[in-house]
């Protein structure tokens, strides 16, 4: 490949070496002696140029000195420009001259405004003009020059006196396009802020008429340029010539002074470029370019409305060019589509009749390479969006003779014309710009674009069933489906079927639209869909070969799954739904396979009129419909008001109970999966059934199951449990007592949102019915619908607060996970609607659920402290957010209720539970890092902790810390450092139970975040050489990534958790009830092994001894960031001591004598199983 030569632009050759650069110098200071800095900068040097700077200035000092003048910049400047006016300044050589330029340009600019008068500067101005006129001076003594004629003319002139700059941007204009760059750019640069500061009417008119002189003189060789037409390549060789480059030259300048100019001058000038356009590349073709984006953005509309044919038509036909240069194409489009924003702007009708033009050259680019193709997609897209108006158009004669009408089908036909003369499928840019025409045009593209869907349709059955290829295809038909609607698009494309020879067509129209109907008709789909997926059936039923009648059995199995899409946003739901009613539970009885497509369906229709008629914003937010797996949203039909909705909503009431009635019905005898979804529509059904109703229904069946009796009551188990189970193997269905009771406890939490009290009493009692059994069936749908109850009727569990909270303390905690986490949901409601009370009667409530999540929480199964962990961050963002509602005083804040009360078993006897309060702190913190400032005594009370000699507790207390100095920000850090230095550097010296290695990691932490000083400087003296050690080492990691990693940049979560997955509890303790007993036991000791303790073994961490489940702390994100770092409270705790709710189940054992003044945690204690055997050695705690 032949190198691309690049020719030589520049031309510095005059440029000499002993020259003195003054751009590279750093400015002089204002108001000291000018020649005494110049000889302290450059005294020592022995560049010649130097020299005579020095000598030049001290020769002005002199003069000064001679005169009795001040030593002052504006004395400094007026005797350098005497020394270039004076008679014997034409006897200087170049470098004497140059040593006084760069002494003014030095000079000039330390003058202070004022200090040299306009005529003065006007006079200086003619000085250096003529002096840099001269031949022989280099490049630097040039450019010194010309600034010093710049910041005089900007600084100093006249700005409102013409004749006052007039010679000095001559002078700047012809250097302007000079052949040496510096010279040229400090020119160009001058010049630029020149004009900037013309404000003069006057004064820019006659600016602007010297730059117009400047382009008519080059212009003719500017035309010949343009007229040699050739690839890129040719450009070197056509701009070898010193004439040719100063046309470029001049085109610069140009784009600098295009804004300041005078609109008549643009006007001239924007007529002179367009004669310089053609259809064909040019050595001028970027420049040009470049100089009409500057018009175009700094130039109103009036300024070129004149020259729009020509600059639109020029364009157009350079875009349509296949041979021009890629870049010079994106650019003549960019062009191309500012013209006609200000043609749009000014005169709307001429947009209109250069529409076939414009669309036509840019559709041949959206068959051009990817990113020439997606450019020009861009442009069109926008072109359609805010260009086509049809808000003149009717529909009437299918608008026939209008300019709107003539100008769409023109750019439809563009597009038709496309789609022929392509090979293969179209590309993805093309379709992109047909998707924004459907949609721009609406219901109005079956009017004009019916080819255009003909077209398409044919490349998707030439797919031949291939759909890999085919994604953008299908978007683009299924945003014509959206906005002309299914009837009108089936119309166009039918799907047809012949019985007789088992033939059908365009099948694959099915998919796209059960994806892309919107706002369509519910009588359509009952009058055209179901008669043919009705043939589709009976033909397959005939049909003996197994393969056709599986296909035939597809189809209309899809056919009859497009009901979900026709129910979104229909058009007739309170005309036609009570008629779908009666068909669908026909189709119901009849058809299991469409059991799903009538659940989703049902869902979706309750679900959004019920939308729309919540709060506007919450409608606003619902009647966004984005169609999945495609980017065109659209909003739900514009007819779909709050009234429609009400009017729905009114109709599918009238014909709920039916409905409500066939689904339960079918719910009771359906497998799991099936279940799920039938669920959801009941519930929805229910919301809008009146609650009698549903009662009734639920009732009836419950009888059935011989779950109440005649009259409606829950029916109480026998104490004979021999004789119960006979009595329901002889009355029962097929369907064992057990299985009916998850079923019946599964429906019944689908039915709670729109339930009323009689209802919800029923469930409830069902739920404690459920509870009593024995063996634990069904517990885990109970504990689901009782958290339901909870969370969707307030006044519920307000009203019965003592007696759930008995309730579910009085159950055995399940086995399972499930269940496990739907208790624990129960005990959140509980928590949270028991805090908000302020009445003193209830304080004991919330400490009674709080030790059943501390006893949770030191399970020794992971899932079980995951779920823990789970509800506790959840409880903690509800309660934030509650706080934020309410204006109470910080420590009667929910939120500071539930932190004082974890704080309350950190005073405990039990070791266990201590550790278990300091990992749920553990975990708020990590949620919450602002809780250890807005709850003071938080901190402190975790570190002394420290003090104890209980294992299992300072493994907790350190995980804390850990947790604390990666959460915290250094400046917060810095509070606590002290405190946390003092106490885990005493536990530095014992390497059992890696306390020296959990000790050194959080070390680490803290002197990258604080600093090794300020660790230093509270690390008590006996500990400096192990904190020593600690930053030697981490100084000696191999990568500073490394110690990255190494400290606690890595997730805190992860770190404690990796020690506990490979050390599994080999004595873990767990908890059982005894006479309804609460008691707590110390845990004996086993004997050591190898340093390690048996119940105890897993790091330090959130998870207390019980490490591994602080994995949940990172899924904890989900969990409502937003309310993260809202939080207050004085940070005292409280005490819950006196005395228990009424009518507890399980009273709280104070066997164990407590000290005086213990805090609340010594007053609930719980009891735990002793350790099991196993065989081998034991190790002791």
């Amino acid at each position: 490949m032949k190198e691309k030569r690049t020719p030589n632009y520049t031309d510095d050759s005059n440029e000499n070496p002993n020259e003195i650069d003054v751009e590279s110098q750093s400015p002089l200071k204002n108001g000291a002696d000018i020649c005494q800095q110049l000889m302290d900068r450059y005294s020592k040097s022995s560049a010649p140029q130097h020299r005579h700077l020095i000598a030049t200035a001290a020769a002005m000092r002199s003069i000064l000195s001679a005169e009795s003048l001040p030593f002052s910049p504006p004395a400094y400047f007026a005797a350098a420009i005497s020394a270039l006016d004076d008679d014997s300044a034409t006897s200087l050589d170049s470098t004497a001259i140059g040593a006084l330029l760069a002494f003014l340009s030095i000079v000039v600019l330390v003058v202070p405004k004022g200090g040299i008068s306009s005529g003065k500067a006007k006079e200086a101005v003619e000085v250096v003009a003529r002096v840099v006129g001269k031949e022989g001076l280099g490049v630097a003594s040039l450019r010194s020059g010309v600034k010093c004629l710049g910041v005089l003319v900007v600084g100093f002139s006249d700005l409102q006196d013409w004749d006052s700059v007039r010679f000095g941007l001559e002078s700047l204009l012809g250097f302007a396009i000079d052949k040496r760059p510096k010279v040229r750019r400090c020119a160009q640069e001058y010049l630029e802020k020149v004009f900037k500061s013309f404000h003069s009417l006057v004064v820019i008119k006659e600016a602007s008429k010297l730059v117009l002189s400047l382009i008519k003189k080059h212009m003719p060789v500017a035309l010949a340029l343009s007229a040699i037409k050739g690839a890129d390549d040719s450009k070197d060789e056509t701009l070898s010539k010193p004439e040719h480059l100063e046309v470029l030259h001049m085109l610069n300048v140009l784009k600098l002074t295009v804004p300041y100019l005078s609109a008549k001058i643009r006007l001239k000038i924007l007529s002179e470029l367009c004669k310089l356009t053609s259809s064909e590349f040019s050595a001028l073709t970027r420049n040009i370019y470049e100089t009409l984006e500057v018009f175009f953005g700094n130039s109103n509309v009036e300024a070129i409305i004149p020259e729009k044919e020509n600059i639109i038509v020029s364009l157009a036909s350079y875009v349509s060019g296949e041979k021009n240069p890629v870049d010079t194409l994106i650019s003549a489009a960019t062009l191309l589509k500012c013209a006609v924003d200000k043609l749009h702007a000014v005169e709307p009708k001429s947009w209109m009749k250069k529409v076939p033009l414009v669309c036509g050259s840019l559709a041949v680019l959206l068959t051009s390479e990817a990113c020439t193709a997606s450019k020009a997609s861009d442009i069109m897209k926008e072109l359609i969006s805010h260009h086509l108006d049809l808000k003149s158009f009717s529909a009437d004669n299918d608008g026939l003779g209008s300019e709107e009408a003539d100008a769409i089908r023109s750019i439809c036909s563009i597009f038709e014309s496309a789609l022929s003369s392509s090979d293969g499928l179209p590309n993805e840019h093309i379709l992109a710009v047909l998707t924004v025409l459907f949609k721009k045009l609406g219901k109005s593209s079956y009017i004009f674009m019916k080819g255009i869907v003909h077209k398409l349709a044919n490349f998707m059955t030439l797919a031949n069933g291939d759909m890999s290829n085919t994604n953008h295809l299908r978007n683009c038909i299924g945003s014509a489906v959206t906005v002309m609607g299914p009837e009108k698009v089936l119309t166009l494309l039918p799907i047809t079927f012949h019985a007789d020879d088992l033939t059908y067509s365009n099948m694959w129209l099915v998919p796209i639209l059960k994806e892309y109907v919107i706002g369509a008709s519910l009588r359509y789909y009952m009058e055209h869909i179901v008669p043919l997926a009705k043939s589709f059936q009976q033909a397959g039923c005939k049909v003996k070969k197994s393969v056709i009648r599986q296909d035939l059995q597809a189809h209309a199995h899809s056919l009859w799954g497009l009901l979900p899409a026709f129910c979104r946003y229909p058009i007739d739901t309170h005309k036609k739904f009570k008629a779908m009613a009666e068909f669908l539970l026909d189709i119901f009885k009849e058809n299991s396979l469409m059991h799903e497509h009538i659940a989703v369906a049902i869902q979706i229709l309750v679900d959004q009129n019920k939308n729309i008629l919540r709060s506007e914003k919450d409608a606003d937010e619902s009647n966004n419909f984005v169609v999945s797996d495609s980017t065109l949203e659209l909003k739900s039909p514009a007819l779909y008001s709050k009234k429609t909705a009400t009017r729905n909503i009114k109709a599918l009431s009238s014909c709920a109970s039916e409905m409500l009635q066939a689904l339960t019905d079918v719910f009771v005898h359906s497998l799991p999966a099936k279940r799920l979804y039938l669920k959801d529509a009941i519930g929805c059904l229910a919301s809008i059934t009146d609650s009698s109703i549903t009662k009734r229904i639920f009732v009836s069946l419950c009888e059935k199951l011989q779950f109440v009796d005649g009259e409606g009551e829950v029916e109480k188990q026998a104490g004979n449990a021999a004789e119960f189970r006979e009595k329901d193997r002889s009355n029962l269905s097929s369907m064992g007592k057990d299985a009916s009771r998850c079923v019946i406890m599964e429906l019944a939490s689908s039915l709670i949102a729109g339930a009323e009290k009689g209802l919800v009493d029923v469930i409830y009692d069902l739920v404690k019915q459920t509870f009593q059994e024995t063996n634990e069936i069904g517990h885990c749908e109970a504990y689901y619908a009782l958290s339901r109850i909870l969370e969707e009727h307030a006044w519920f569990c307000s009203s019965r607060l003592v007696e759930l909270t008995d309730l579910l303390l009085g159950l055995k905690p399940p086995a399972d996970n499930a269940s496990l986490r739907n208790r624990l949901d129960c005990f959140n409601m509980l928590m949270v609607n028991t805090l908000k009370m302020n009445s003193s009667e209830e304080n004991t409530m919330p400490f009674l659920i709080l030790n059943e999540i501390i006893v949770t929480l030191k399970d020794g199964k992971e899932e079980p402290r995951k779920a823990t962990y789970d509800v506790l961050l959840k409880m903690s963002s509800t309660l934030r957010n509650l706080s934020d509602l309410i204006s109470e005083s910080e420590s009667d804040l929910p939120y500071h209720k539930l932190i004082s009360m974890i704080m309350g078993y950190l005073s405990g006897s039990s070791p266990h539970i201590k550790s278990g309060a300091v990992a749920a702190l553990s975990v708020l913190v990590y949620n919450d890092p602002e809780i250890c400032i807005s709850v003071p005594d938080l901190v402190s009370s975790i570190l002394s902790l420290l003090q104890t000699k209980a294992v299992e507790v300072i493994k907790a207390v350190l995980g804390f810390v850990k947790v604390l100095v990666s959460s915290l920000q250094a400046k917060d850090l810095q509070k606590f450092l002290p405190d946390i230095i003092h106490g885990v550097l005493q536990w530095s010296s014992i390497s059992r139970n890696h306390f020296r290695s959990k000790v050194t990691i959080i070390l680490e932490i803290v002197t990258r975040k604080c600093g090794i000083a300020a660790v230093q400087s509270v690390t008590p003296e006996k500990h400096r050489g192990f904190l020593n050690t600690v930053i030697e080492n981490r100084r000696s990691k191999t990568t500073p990534k490394e110690a990255e990693v190494h400290d606690a940049d890595e997730a805190p979560v992860d770190s404690l958790t990796e020690g506990s997955l490979k050390r599994k509890p080999k004595g873990l303790g767990t908890f059982k009830r005894k006479n309804d007993l609460v008691e707590h036991r110390k845990r004996k000791r086993d004997k050591r092994e190898d340093g390690k303790l048996s119940g105890s073994s897993e790091p330090a961490g959130i998870s207390a001894a019980h490490g591994g489940s602080m994995k949940v702390a990172k899924r904890a994100k989900h969990f409502e960031k937003s309310v993260k770092g809202h939080s207050g409270g004085n940070g005292k705790k409280k005490d819950f001591s006196k005395g228990t709710a009424r009518g507890q189940k399980r009273k709280i054992d104070q066997a164990i004598t407590c000290k005086k003044g213990e805090a609340v945690g010594d007053k609930h204690i719980f009891e735990e199983r002793r350790p099991k055997k196993f065989r081998g050695k034991q190790q002791n705690q």
